[in-house]
């Protein structure tokens, strides 16, 4: 009795190890994604958009140009452009699994001045990264108002009733200007001095930013502070 019930233990424990190895070898299921490539992204986004502002969107039946604009030096990223003859709508993603990927969308169109950047997710939800907005001079002149006051620089030590526009370049490009604003600090040098030994004295600043299509572009101060990047210019 004692020999028979051992076999039948031995033989309980090989087939839960046969079928443990069969579950093991079988692969996960794919997760059901709303988004599997880059248009499909797209469309999410348009979509979004067309319940968020109605007409002012694109439409969904548009015939789109598509093209790989990748640089050629970049590895683990794609950017594929789709364009027609009123909108140009970008997609970035990481070349990863699809279930993984987060595909950065902007779309903007240069005839009606919209512009418009967001996340679209695998399962289809969309993240607003700037709203939908017309790229005027005036909403330009705001966006590099409010990068100069939250630069490094100036939320480290700016004195708020110096800071003024002084200049407004009109570029060539589509919606692009230059905005010159000058301001004083209460020390010298540039960024987060936190713990630096500093010197007291009134430092006047001349910040040029550069806005292209509602993003800024560019931004240097006193010819030598390179306010994107926070470090001097070599």
């Amino acid at each position: 009795m004692t020999r028979v019930k051992l076999c039948l233990g031995v033989v309980i424990v090989s087939l839960l190890a046969l079928l443990a190895g069969s579950c093991a070898c079988q692969p996960s299921p794919t997760p059901n994604l709303a988004v599997e490539d880059a248009a499909e992204a797209r469309d999410i986004a348009i979509t979004y958009l067309q319940k968020q502002v109605g007409e002012s969107a694109p439409a969904t039946d548009i015939d789109w140009d598509e093209e790989n604009i990748t640089p050629p030096s970049l590895v683990g990223k794609e950017t594929i452009a789709f364009s027609s003859d009123e909108w140009t709508i970008t997609v970035s993603y990481p070349v990863v699994l699809p279930e993984n990927a987060l595909y950065e969308i902007e779309i903007s169109s240069i005839k009606f001045g919209w512009h418009w950047k967001g996340i679209v997710k695998p399962d289809g939800s969309v993240t607003e990264l700037s709203p939908f907005k017309q790229m005027s001079e005036e909403e330009s002149r705001r966006i590099a108002e409010e990068f100069v006051k939250s630069s490094s620089t100036f939320a480290f030590d700016g004195i708020e009733d110096t800071l003024r526009l002084t200049d407004t370049i009109t570029l060539r490009c589509p919606y692009c200007w230059q905005f010159i604003f000058e301001f004083d600090s209460r020390h010298s040098g540039y960024g987060d001095r936190t713990g630096q030994a500093l010197a007291q004295v009134i430092t006047h600043h001349k910040a040029l930013v550069t806005i292209a299509l509602g993003e800024v572009k560019s931004a240097v101060m006193d010819d030598m502070w390179d306010m994107l990047n926070q470090e001097i210019i070599d």
